[in-house]
């Protein structure tokens, strides 16, 4: 199958075609994160769970949170934090390294027959096998505090995959810049902490004002972040016509990631 740069298939095409490739690499990339370490792989379940044990301690036990007003349960503001913590995780870990992407994969511009916009995938890939490790332990603490899980739980990872999808578009974006741009690295630090406190991560959007709550909507993460809590903890039902819509968007941004970056990948011999 031939990828054609400008056809709107072309995002498919691209995971699909090398699907092989970014399978290996993936693995490759997780295997060598931990690699040398005493624990190696258990690393990526300690960390998730030491990190909302200590959420637990501060907010609930120390801070005596309470994400609703009725609640007592000290478990309960931690777990909800989490389930945003890792969405947001999702978004960062991606476009905090996108911008030394191609960078610090020189060695493979140089070789013409290897497709660069795989790495965009083994990135995503990547992170998303942190995920699901963090979503396992969501699944854990759920249990531990509601005593039962949803069967609604199981619809996290397609409320999620539009989120996936637009990450893709937005690391090829964001990784093609910072060949020419290089303090593009720097500014990644802030977008990604302006995407976590601009969504309601730590506070449950009724609590915003009336006048500004809609417009944390127009960070990426706030509407799936929102649906994944209401399938996942509340029981709600989900917004499935926005999620659609969210999807049409998602492909646009991911379609436009994968245009510029097949019309300026042309410039990275000359740049690296």
């Amino acid at each position: 199958m031939t990828l054609t740069a400008n056809a709107p298939t072309a995002v498919v095409q691209s995971l699909w075609v090398h699907r092989s490739l970014i399978s290996q690499l993936v693995r490759r990339e997780v295997a060598g994160r931990y690699a040398g370490s005493f624990l190696g792989i258990v690393w990526s379940f300690i960390n998730p769970l030491l990190m909302l044990t200590i959420y637990t301690f501060v907010f609930g036990v120390v801070f005596k949170s309470r994400w609703r007003a009725a609640s007592t349960d000290p478990l309960e503001f931690a777990v909800v934090m989490f389930g945003g913590l890792i969405i947001h995780a999702l978004v960062a870990e991606c476009l905090q390294r996108a911008p030394t992407l191609i960078v610090g994969n020189a060695n493979l511009v140089k070789k013409i027959v290897f497709p660069l916009e795989t790495l965009a995938w083994v990135s995503v890939g990547t992170a998303l096998f942190h995920f699901l490790i963090a979503l396992l332990i969501f699944a854990g603490a759920l249990f531990v505090w509601q005593g039962a899980i949803s069967w609604s739980f199981l619809l996290v990872p397609v409320l999620v995959s539009p989120l996936v999808l637009m990450t893709v578009g937005l690391v090829w974006i964001v990784s093609s810049l910072g060949v020419y741009l290089r303090d593009i690295g720097q500014l990644m630090g802030i977008v990604t902490a302006l995407l976590m406190f601009l969504a309601p991560v730590f506070y449950p959007l009724h609590s915003v004002p009336a006048g500004f709550a809609h417009y944390l909507y127009l960070n990426p993460i706030t509407f799936i972040l929102e649906q994944v809590r209401n399938a996942a903890i509340w029981g709600e039902p989900v917004n499935w016509l926005g999620w659609a819509m969210y999807w049409v968007v998602a492909y646009a941004v991911a379609w436009l990631g994968w245009t510029w970056f097949a019309r300026v990948r042309k410039g990275f011999a000359d740049v690296l």
